[in-house]
């Protein structure tokens, strides 16, 4: 009885999903009888709905098993996305064998001509040798599931010249470069933790989302400590291998060719993505597409030792890959591809290559770019961060010690009441605002911080915590508002000038930092031209942290510049809006302005944002379609907001270096209090 229900529901699914119109409404009951019933009955190697002999309109091969690193890829076919975004004949190829993802692609596309888009997955650092090699493949890197490469080496102590790492076959050649006092062989892949464990090898290639989970919590199971893990990532940011991108999306060149053949590579990209903010949303949901993703796909699976089916363990995974993929967003969308990263991995892999294009295999048609009149910051966040740690790592080889920063806070700011929401969907904890220490400790510098009860907290307490810690550190950073009771002006001069790394004293004492989300807004209209001397900017918002000194900084730059805010009559603000030739938002307060009252061809840049609840969604000053009136403009999220954490970073190095030069680092600020402005 089940094996003549399972048979007909794989008939059905074959049958109904080859048609668009019904699949959604089938596709839920398809699902429904898996969960009861368990895997499909039939002999496919792939899901496929071009069940009737003719070409898939797109083709996927990935270069792994379906698991949690596709996490976006399966919510994408559990939840009609791809669908729903107009392919409805969608193939997944069998697994094939490592470094031949490239291979297989050409040989579908070859194979199968009318076939409108194929693409295959797989890392930098084995397309760009491979390609190289056989230019032949004519496929063309259009996208990126992962900005970094996770790849590492696991051993469990530091590794002696000698020592042999076991690696997967298609990076020894790769790890011998990096390792050449250690021996790199070819090992199983699936058995690499155990071989770990009982000795076979000194080291293995790893990955820092799934075996290193998987090994510490075996390690810990066993009751062993966790520090005798020892992880080496092989990209550091810093002087290291230059890997490029991680689970990278490539495509056949025909599937770039042409408009239909361009809007089904596109569509298989909205989708795909599209999946991957499902997944980033709602893990919880992800593991579970995923669990189905493999039913549907029936593809062959890999019995590895580096897997624990409980749900704590999926999640941390899946939180690894879902803050890799966060990384790749620009814009307006996730996956983006940077030249410049792009380049310098290649640079890097072929360094022994001669005349190397710097651009090989990279997309030169913008296929997937975000488009020309968004005025995007996280790219710049990105260099500016690396440029920070850097500056650490170089810090700490000449005196010995990380860069340092306090961080003083009273009391629970109201704008950080969704913090850890907005970290989730936007960011993450090597690179956020809202995790200062972790974002410190991830790129070379100490924090401090210092958390103090925003209703018995004293104007004295609060002196005393900084003056017992503003010799300890290089910079200072006094988060702002203070509750009522505490004299805001006596702390601010608390801060010695140079400790002042967000600017607390720019409009008043004029301090060598501005405040860094104004600075990263001026960062970012430096970064795409965008001109303000002899131009009127509007000003939208006046606080001692965001809208005073952006104003400042305005001036400066030779704007004439216009401060209204929230209180200003509507009809006047309106009317403010419409004359400006670039407007500045730092209000923090969604509908403040209408997009209906900006003036055609205006500039906006978009500081002030506000999460919403209810759109579970960071919102901006404006509301409205600013596209149909702006020139250019920043996107909420991906334009100011991501440079106020680097731009910290930033300051923090650099008040360290100065500090030690010019000796310094032992305050005598006594100045007294001042009015703010």
């Amino acid at each position: 009885m089940i094996k003549s229900v399972l048979q007909s529901v794989a008939a059905k699914r074959d049958r109904i999903l080859a048609h668009s119109a019904s699949s959604a409404s089938f596709k839920k009951s398809f699902q429904q009888n898996v969960l009861r019933h368990g895997r499909c009955s039939g002999t496919l190697s792939s899901f496929s709905t071009a069940t009737d002999g003719s070409s898939p309109e797109v083709a996927v091969q990935l270069d792994y098993y379906m698991s949690l690193q596709f996490a976006g890829v399966a919510c994408a076919l559990v939840n009609d996305i791809y669908q729903a975004k107009g392919i409805n004949k969608l193939q997944f190829l069998p697994t094939c064998p490592v470094g031949l993802e490239a291979s297989r692609v050409r040989s579908f596309q070859n194979a199968h001509p009318t076939t409108m888009a194929t693409f295959g997955s797989v890392e930098q650092n084995i397309f760009t040798p491979t390609l190289a090699k056989d230019p032949s493949l004519n496929v063309t890197a259009v996208a990126s599931m992962f900005r970094r490469s996770p790849l590492c080496i696991v051993s469990l102590g530091p590794l002696k010249p000698g020592d042999t790492i076991g690696a997967h076959e298609d990076t020894v050649e790769l790890l011998q470069r990096i390792f050449p006092e250690q021996k790199v062989v070819a090992s199983p892949r699936g058995t690499k933790n155990t071989d770990l464990l009982e000795g076979t090898y000194a080291g293995i290639q790893a990955y820092t989302t799934t075996e290193v989970p998987a090994l510490q919590h075996i390690l810990s199971g066993r009751g062993m400590d966790l520090d005798s893990l020892h992880v080496e990532v092989l990209e550091d940011g810093i002087d290291g291998p230059k890997l490029g991108y991680s689970q990278m999306l490539f495509a056949s060149n025909e599937s770039l060719e042409c408009p239909d053949r361009r809007q089904a590579s596109t569509a298989f990209l909205e989708g795909t993505f599209e999946g991957w903010q499902h997944a980033i949303s709602n893990p919880s949901k992800a593991i579970e597409a995923v669990s189905e993703a493999q039913k549907m796909l029936q593809l062959d699976d890999e019995s590895n030792d580096h897997w624990h089916s409980s749900l704590t363990f999926q999640k941390e995974m899946l939180d690894r890959m879902n803050d890799h993929v966060k990384e790749t967003f620009l814009g307006d969308r996730l996956g983006v591809l940077s030249p410049s990263r792009w380049s310098e991995a290649t640079e890097w892999l072929l360094e022994n290559e001669n005349d190397v294009d710097p651009l090989l295999g990279l997309d030169s048609t913008n296929l997937w770019q975000p488009p020309s009149n968004l005025l995007p910051g996280n790219e710049l966040a990105r260099t500016i961060l690396q440029e920070a740690k850097i500056s650490a790592s170089k810090f700490k080889a000449v005196h010995g010690r990380k860069p340092s920063l306090a961080v003083i806070t009273v009391g629970e700011l109201a704008r950080y009441g969704h913090s850890g929401r907005r970290v989730q969907l936007y960011s993450n904890s090597s690179n956020s605002w809202f995790t200062k220490t972790e974002t410190g400790e991830a790129n070379g510098f100490d924090v401090t911080e210092i958390n103090l009860d925003g209703g018995t907290t004293t104007t004295d307490t609060l002196l005393s915590e900084i003056y017992k810690i503003r010799d300890q550190v290089d910079g200072i950073q006094v988060m702002w508002p203070f509750p009522d009771t505490i004299d805001t002006a006596k702390v601010f001069n608390a801060v010695p000038l140079a400790k002042d790394v967000d600017g607390i004293h720019f409009s008043s004492w004029g301090s060598s930092f501005p405040p860094v989300t104004p600075a990263g807004a001026m960062e970012l209209m430096k970064e795409h031209d965008v001109l303000v001397k002899g131009k009127h900017v509007l000003v939208v918002g006046r606080s001692p942290i965001v809208g005073a000194p952006m104003a400042h900084l305005l001036r400066e730059a030779g704007a004439m510049v216009t401060v209204a805010h929230t209180e200003v009559d509507k009809v006047a603000l309106q009317s403010m809006v419409g004359q400006a030739d670039v407007v500045v938002t730092c209000a923090g307060n969604p509908g403040a302005i209408q997009a209906s009252w900006l003036k055609d061809g205006v500039e906006v840049i978009n500081v002030g944002t506000t999460f919403c609840d209810k759109a579970d969604a960071l919102l901006s000053d404006v509301e409205g379609d600013i596209e149909a009136k702006a020139n250019r403009y920043s996107p909420v999220p991906g334009g100011v907001g991501p440079l106020s954490s680097p731009m910290l970073f930033h300051n923090v190095a650099k008040a360290a270096w100065d500090q030690v030069e010019d000796g310094s680092s032992s305050s005598t600020w006594t100045q007294d209090p001042a009015t703010l402005r």
